[in-house]
C-alpha cells in the first residue's frame, strides 16, 4: 500500500466538508502578510512571510474540519451542547459531540490553558484514516490560527490501533451566551510521521471498509483490556 486514505462512513461527507491538504487552509492573516512582504521586499528587512519555521507548517499533513454545525454555552467547568438534529447520532452510531469532564480520570490530571474551560470537549467524526504499515499521525492544534476559542489537544495517532479520526480540545471562550462551531470549521491539524510523501485519497466508504469497521467492533471489546497486538495485526493484514 502505497496511499493515504481517508474515508468516510457517513455518505456524502466527502464531498461536503472533506479532510483536506493544509496547504488549501491557510489562514486569513498569511495572506495579508504575504501582500505586505510583496509591497515592501525592496527595503530588505526581515519578514514574517519568508519564516519557514511558520509558513511550512501550513503546507505539511492535512487538515480536519468539523463535519455539523455545533452549539456550545458553558459556565467555566463544563459544556451545555446542542446539534441540528439527533440523526446525526444515529448516522455515526454515538454521541457526535461528548464532553470529558473536569474531574474525570481521564481529564483531571491533563494541564489545561488557565483561561479553558476545565472539560474538555470530545468531536467525533466519521473519517478513518488507512495508511501505509508504520505511518502514523501528529494531532496538533491548527497553528498560528485567525480565531483561537477551540485550541485541539496534541496527540500521536497509529491507524494501526485506531483508525478513527476523533479530535479532543480545550474550549477557551468563556463568554457568555451561545456560541456556535459551524459546519467546515478546521478543527485540528494532522502531519504522517514520516519523510516519504504519499498520495492521498478522500471518497465515503467502500465494502472493504465497511467490513473493517465492522471487524473493529469485535476487536475493541473482547476484552476487558484493549489487546492492541491483535488490532495491529488484523490492521498490517488489511493493508498489505
Amino acid at each position: 500500500m502505497d496511499k493515504i486514505i481517508f474515508f468516510s462512513s457517513v455518505l456524502g461527507l466527502a464531498e461536503t466538508f472533506p479532510i483536506r491538504p493544509a496547504k488549501e487552509v491557510v489562514p486569513k492573516w498569511a495572506y495579508v502578510a504575504r501582500q505586505d512582504y510583496i509591497k515592501n521586499k525592496d527595503k530588505k528587512e526581515m519578514h514574517v512571510y519568508k519564516c519557514p519555521g511558520i509558513f511550512d507548517t501550513f503546507g505539511t499533513g492535512y487538515i480536519i474540519s468539523a463535519w455539523h454545525d455545533l452549539e456550545l454555552e458553558t459556565d467555566g467547568l463544563k459544556f451545555r451542547m446542542t446539534i441540528p438534529d439527533n440523526k446525526l447520532n444515529e448516522l455515526l452510531e454515538k454521541e457526535t459531540v461528548q464532553e470529558q469532564t473536569w474531574n474525570a480520570a481521564i481529564t483531571k490530571f491533563i494541564p489545561k490553558p488557565p483561561w479553558a474551560v476545565k472539560s474538555i470537549l470530545k468531536i467525533n467524526t466519521p473519517w478513518h484514516v488507512i495508511a501505509p504499515k508504520g505511518v502514523k499521525f501528529l494531532m496538533v492544534p491548527l497553528p498560528y490560527p485567525d480565531e483561537f476559542s477551540f485550541q485541539s489537544c496534541i496527540g500521536i495517532l497509529d491507524p494501526g490501533v485506531s483508525s478513527e479520526l476523533n479530535v479532543q480540545g480545550y474550549w477557551n471562550n468563556n463568554s457568555p451566551g451561545i456560541h456556535t462551531i459551524k459546519a467546515g470549521t478546521p478543527l485540528a491539524q494532522i502531519i504522517p510521521i514520516t519523510e516519504k510523501t504519499y498520495d492521498f485519497i478522500v471518497r465515503d466508504m467502500n465494502d472493504q471498509d465497511k467490513k473493517w469497521i465492522e471487524k473493529r467492533k469485535y476487536l475493541n471489546f473482547f476484552g476487558f483490556i484493549l489487546n492492541r497486538s491483535k488490532i495491529k495485526e488484523a490492521y498490517e493484514r488489511m493493508i498489505k
